[in-house]
C-alpha cells in the first residue's frame, strides 16, 4: 500500500484536506494529541463496482492509499531537527509528499503575510531542501573523516552526498535528478525528502478559478475548494453529487487527490474477479504480468506459467469469463507482458 505524507504551512488548509479525504471515504477523523494523524482510504473506482455487480462476489476490496497528516511547517524546522527530533519523521517513510499551498482570503482566518501561494511553495520547498541539506552534510562529513585516515570503502558515496550537497545548495530539489541504480540504493536509506515524488495541492476559495501553475520535474499540481468541499462531505452520501452539479464541481475532493497520486507515483490498477472475490490491485507503470502475479501472492510468481488477460469494460460487456472464453477473447500472455491499467488478470501457476 501506497503512503502520501501531507505538508504545509499554518492556516493552508492542511488538516481541512485531511479531514476531507477520510470523511469523503467514509472513515473517522483519528482523534488525540498524535503529531501525525495517519488515516488508510478505500480508492474510489467505479470499475469495481460494476465488475462487483456482476460477479456478486462474497467479497469486494477495492485498492487502498494512506495518507498521513503532519504538523504545520514553520521556517526553521529543518534546522531545529539538528537539535531536536526529527519533525518530518511521520513523513518520511511516505513514497510521495502532498503540499497544500493556501490559495484563498478569509478574513476570519488571516494569512499573518498575506496570500501568496509562490512564495508559500517557495518557503516550503526551501525547509524540505534544508531538512536535507542537514542530513546529507551530518553524513558526508563522517564520511569525510573516515578517507583522511584512510578508509575508503565508502568512497562512492561520498562523492555522491557532495554531488547531493551541491545541488541542495543551489536550492535544487534531488526529484529531478537523475540517478543510477547503486546511487538510488545509496540514497534510499537517507529517506530524503526532496526526492520524494511531490503533489502540490492549490487550496482555493468558492470563488476562485485559477488554474494549476506549471510544475517542474516530479512535480504535479491541481487544485481544490477544500471548505467548499468539506461541506459537501458533511451532507448525506446522497446528496452530495447533486450539490456539486449545483456548485459547478466536477469531481469530488477525494477522487481528484487520489487519481492525482495515482498519476504522479505512476500506478495502475488490475483487477482479480470471481465468485469468491473482485479485487482492486496497484502496481507500478510499466510492471510485468509476473510483477503482478508477486502482486497477489510471491507463489503465483515463482511458479508463473501464463496470465489470461482481458480489459475490464470487454469483460463486462462479455458477461464473465464464460462468455470470454467460450468467444478466444482471453489473451495468454508471458511473464514478460506489461500489464495494462484496468485489465482482470487470472494467473496460471504450478505449485
Amino acid at each position: 500500500m501506497k503512503s502520501v505524507g501531507i505538508l504545509g504551512l499554518p492556516q493552508s488548509g492542511k488538516t481541512t484536506l485531511f479531514e476531507i479525504l477520510m470523511q469523503g471515504a467514509g472513515s473517522s477523523v483519528p482523534d488525540g494529541p498524535s503529531r501525525e494523524h495517519v488515516g488508510i482510504v478505500r480508492v474510489p473506482d467505479e470499475r469495481v463496482d460494476r465488475l462487483s455487480a456482476l460477479y456478486a462476489p462474497k467479497k469486494t476490496t477495492h485498492a487502498r492509499i494512506q495518507f498521513v497528516d503532519s504538523p504545520a511547517m514553520r521556517a526553521g524546522s529543518a534546522r531545529s531537527m539538528a537539535k531536536g527530533p526529527d519533525l518530518f519523521s511521520g513523513v518520511r517513510g511516505c513514497d510521495a509528499l502532498l503540499a497544500v499551498i493556501r490559495d484563498f482570503e478569509n478574513p476570519a482566518v488571516p494569512a499573518a503575510n498575506g496570500v501568496d501561494p509562490e512564495r508559500d511553495l517557495r518557503e516550503l520547498e526551501a525547509e524540505l531542501i534544508l531538512n536535507d541539506l542537514v542530513i546529507v552534510e551530518k553524513r558526508s562529513e563522517k564520511l569525510a573523516k573516515e578517507i583522511r585516515v584512510g578508509r575508503k570503502e565508502n568512497a562512492r558515496e561520498f562523492a555522491l552526498l557532495e554531488r547531493c550537497k551541491s545541488l541542495l545548495e543551489a536550492e535544487r530539489p534531488l526529484r529531478a535528478e537523475t540517478f543510477d541504480a547503486e546511487e538510488q540504493k545509496l540514497l534510499r536509506g537517507f529517506t530524503l525528502l526532496t526526492q520524494k515524488p511531490l503533489l502540490v495541492v492549490y487550496n482555493q476559495g468558492e470563488d476562485h478559478s485559477g488554474a494549476p501553475r506549471s510544475t517542474a520535474a516530479g512535480v504535479k499540481a491541481i487544485t481544490l475548494k477544500a471548505h467548499l468541499e468539506r461541506e459537501i462531505v458533511a451532507l448525506p452520501a446522497g446528496e452530495r453529487d447533486g450539490f456539486r452539479g449545483e456548485m459547478g464541481v466536477e469531481e469530488d475532493g477525494l477522487s481528484l487527490v487520489i487519481r492525482a497520486c495515482y498519476e504522479l507515483l505512476g500506478l495502475i490498477s488490475f483487477f482479480t474477479v470471481g465468485p469468491d472475490e473482485v479485487r482492486a490491485w496497484t502496481i507500478q507503470r510499466g510492471d510485468k504480468a509476473v510483477d503482478a502475479a508477486g502482486e497477489i501472492h510471491s507463489d503465483l510468481a515463482r511458479g508463473f506459467i501464463r496470465a489470461e488477460a482481458i480489459a475490464w469494460d470487454l469483460l463486462l460487456e462479455l458477461g464473465g469469463h464464460a462468455q470470454a472464453r467460450d468467444r478466444g477473447l482471453l489473451r495468454a500472455e508471458g511473464r514478460d507482458y506489461e500489464v495494462q491499467d484496468g485489465e482482470c488478470l487470472e494467473i496460471r501457476f504450478s505449485r
